[in-house]
Formats: structure tokens, sequence, C-alpha cells
């Protein structure tokens, strides 16, 4: 019998709510959002997903990808606050093969009584006065045994770590996943994932692929009324700003280019400029503030090439200098201006991570870019 503590579960997503803590200034670029606005096609695609999975009995996955700093966990997040009468479990790849984990998955989104965990395949018990919890059956036995009146949502961000899965448990994730994927759950159980733009060919690899009409979505830069409308909540909301805002939503609009982090790394001082001077927006709190977000996104581009060495970054920087911003260029064509420097196995492997990072994205049709512009004039600038 497998076992496992119940003393540090993972915890559900939190619903986005006006006043959510902002998150800190550096280090973040997951979890939901303090403000949200958007997305609104991908919510109501989800929304059509979970009816139709509802009508069929039957799940599905759907797939939001992008550029890291999009919002991808953000959206995470507001599309589980939004199902209200769906059960919410957060897994990782570990739940997709050990059935112990997805045990704890299940007992965390429907905190179960012990007659109904052992009917499917849970056993509660005590050890050393903690709260314990085995499973024997395998995850898609496990998810199959639930009730079929309510869905449940299971919530994988970071989807392209499914890469690493080991050989030894590949397989059974790989069951897992079609169970859920061609719905022979007979219940509604979707998988929501979301990952770096190479997630939906990382599931092709696990044999998931075909997905539904709508279920797989790019993830790019807010819309401009929709950025206007998260700075507004930051300074107002947040900030407790007193007055019209507009010089320093569109001084803030103009250095975030539409991508929530990027906001982030300008709203979180703004927000402190503003409280130090109780609401009133003076001009040296908006410099300062664009001088600490310009450091504060610097500090998140130098994060995101974490790995790739300055000689590589200089390589990098020559090739895309002679490209337009955000202009696409062919896989075979950046892995030969790679190999002008490199051999074919070391520019093979340096495309690979350069994806893995989320420095190059797919646009599709087997063209990539670097997805940022303010992330390709930093590394132009500072490498080129």
């Amino acid at each position: 019998m497998l076992l496992y503590s119940g003393t540090n579960p993972p915890k559900k997503p939190v619903p986005v709510r006006e006043h959510t803590s902002p998150p800190p200034p550096t280090g973040r670029d997951h979890g939901p959002a303090a403000f949200f606005h958007g997305r609104t096609d991908i919510r109501s695609r989800f929304s059509t997903v979970l009816s139709e999975s509802i009508a069929l009995n039957a799940g599905t996955t759907f797939l939001i990808q992008g550029a890291p700093g999009a919002g991808k966990s953000a959206l995470l997040a507001k599309l589980c606050e939004e199902a209200p009468n769906w059960k919410v479990a957060t897994i990782g790849s570990q739940e997709l093969w050990n059935p112990v984990a997805m045990a704890q998955a299940i007992d965390e989104a429907y905190e179960l009584n012990r007659e109904i965990a052992a009917s499917i395949g849970i056993e509660f018990f005590k050890l050393g006065g903690v709260k314990r919890v085995a499973g024997d059956a395998s995850p898609q036995q496990i998810l199959k045994r639930l009730s079929p009146k309510q869905g449940l949502i299971l919530v994988l961000d970071e989807a392209q770590k499914l890469r690493r899965l080991l050989p030894q448990n590949k397989e059974q994730a790989i069951a897992t996943l079609d169970a859920i994927h061609n719905g022979e759950l007979t219940k509604p159980v979707v998988l929501l994932t979301a990952g770096l733009g190479i997630s939906e060919n990382v599931f092709k690899t696990l044999d998931v692929s075909r997905f539904a009409r709508g279920c797989v979505n790019h993830l790019g830069r807010l819309g401009r009324k929709e950025e206007r409308a998260v700075i507004h909540d930051w300074l107002t909301k947040a900030g407790g700003a007193v007055g019209d805002t507009s010089e320093w939503i569109d001084a803030i609009a103009l250095h975030a280019h539409g991508w929530p982090q990027h906001i982030i790394c300008y709203a979180i001082t703004a927000k402190e400029s503003l409280e130090s001077q109780q609401g009133h927006m003076t001009d040296e709190g908006l410099h300062f503030t664009l001088q600490q977000g310009d450091l504060e996104r610097q500090i998140y581009y130098t994060a995101r090439m974490k790995d790739i060495t300055l000689r590589q970054r200089k390589v990098l920087a020559r090739i895309f200098a002679n490209l337009p911003k955000e202009s696409p260029i062919e896989k075979d064509q950046l892995i030969d201006a790679l190999t002008e420097n490199y051999s074919s196995e070391v520019a093979a492997n340096m495309f690979d991570e350069l994806l893995h990072r989320g420095v190059v994205t797919s646009i599709g049709h087997g063209s990539y870019s670097i997805p940022i512009p303010s992330f390709y004039t930093w590394l132009v600038d500072n490498y080129g």
C-alpha cells in the first residue's frame, strides 16, 4: 500500500478577488493576479468546454500556452474562479502516474469522508496523530470511480515540465492523460493546463494530440483597453491614487507593452510611491516608478537568461539584431545561424534551451521569435 502524509497538501488555486494582496515585486511570474481584465475569448471557450463536458459526461484537455510573463497562471486561477460548480484539484506530473499523489489531490478537492474515499480506492487512517491517505488504484481508476454528478477540473501549470517524466513513470502518465483527453472516464473531468509555447509539442510526445476545437490557446499581450484597466486598478485600488490617473497609466503602459509581468514590475513601485504620498501623484513619484520598474524588468530578463552563457547571449543578440522586433525566423534558419558558432549538436541543444526558458517561442508554421519587444531590445542593446 502506498502512503503519503497529509501535513503539507497542495493548495487549491486561490480565487481572484479585487482586493487580493498583490504579489511581491520580483521573483514571481506565477499565481493569481491581484487585478484581472481581459482574455474574454479564452474564458468563453473554456466555459463552453465545461458545458459540453457536463452534457457529454466526458472531459478533455484545455491548453493555454505562451511566453513567460503573459499571465498564464493568473488565467488558470481566473478560469477556476468562474467555474464555481466544479471541484478543483491542483496537480503536477506526479499525480499523473502516482496513485498516492492523485489520492491526495482528490482528497483536497472533495474533502472526502472515509466511506466515499474507500469507494474510489483511497483509504484514510492516522499514523502518529497525522492524517494519512493511501491509494492502490491507478490514477485513472481513482478518477473513474468519482461521482459522475460533479465535474472536476485538474489544474496543471508549467506543462512543459512533462517532458522530464522519467521513463519508468511515462507509461502510466500517458494512460492517465489519454483517459482524460479522450473522455474515457465517463464523467466530466477536464485537464486545465498551461505552459510555455512548446507545451503542445510536449503533449504530442506523450501521444496526446488532436486537441478538440478551441482547446489550444496562445496567450499574448493584453489589449490596450485591458492593460490600462489593470494599471488603473493598481493605482487606485492598491495605491489609493487621488485624481486623474491618465498620465501615470500612459507612462507605465509605454514601458509595459501589455505584458502582465511587466505591469507588475512597475505597479508595485507605483503602489508604494502613492501610499507614501497619501495617494497624490507627483512627478518625482512617477519618475521613480519608471526608473525602478525598468530595473525590476531587467532583473526579470536576467532571470529568464539563466544558464545561457555570455557568449551564447552575444551570438543570439547578433542573430536577432538583423531582424526587426517580433519578426519570425524559421527553426532551421536559427539553428543554421547558431552552427556558424557552435557544432550542430551544441546548436540544437542551445535552441532547445532557448525554447524551454521562453527566450524564443513558437508563433506557428515552424517559425519562432522573441515574443516581447522590450526583451528583444534588452538583449540586443546589452549583448549585440
